[in-house]
């Protein structure tokens, strides 16, 4: 009488772990990862050179155009790059990351310099906080 429970138990076990072997197993398909479309290579394009959310990215150099103009200003303008010439509107920063870039902008309340020859004219009437490191960097009224 205990040989039937005990194959009866046997089998079940087997027919179990066969079962759960199938579901499960030893190595996994990876799943595709999402790259940049086109879509948004132009997106962050875009984001270049315009003001967004109060910050505005302009750049210089590696086959960018010399002059850039962003007329209706922007709380926070940030240069980066050699040589080239922006004109702004108003901005309460504006950061210039490079050498030998001109800004003329409205009224400023900060500018900050990293770099050499760079030259800040603001039309502002108040005085100006200016950071600066590097050398023949000039902020004026203008």
């Amino acid at each position: 009488m205990t040989k039937k429970p005990l194959l009866l138990t046997l089998a079940l076990a087997a027919t179990l772990t066969t079962g759960l072997a199938g579901c499960t197993q030893g190595t996994s398909t990876p799943s595709p990862s999402p790259t940049a479309d086109s879509h948004d290579v132009a997106e962050a394009e875009a984001r270049e050179n315009t003001c967004v959310d109060g910050f505005a990215w302009m750049t210089f150099g590696d086959g960018e155009d010399d002059e850039k103009t962003l007329p209706d200003g922007c709380d926070t303008v940030v240069v980066q790059g050699d040589g080239g010439t922006l004109t702004t509107g108003d901005a309460r920063v504006v950061v210039v990351m490079g050498n030998d870039v001109t800004v003329h902008a409205g009224a400023v309340e900060q500018v900050d310099l990293e770099g050499d020859d760079n030259t800040v004219t603001h039309d502002g009437t108040h005085e100006v906080a200016v950071n600066t490191e590097g050398e023949g960097n000039t902020v004026t009224t203008g």
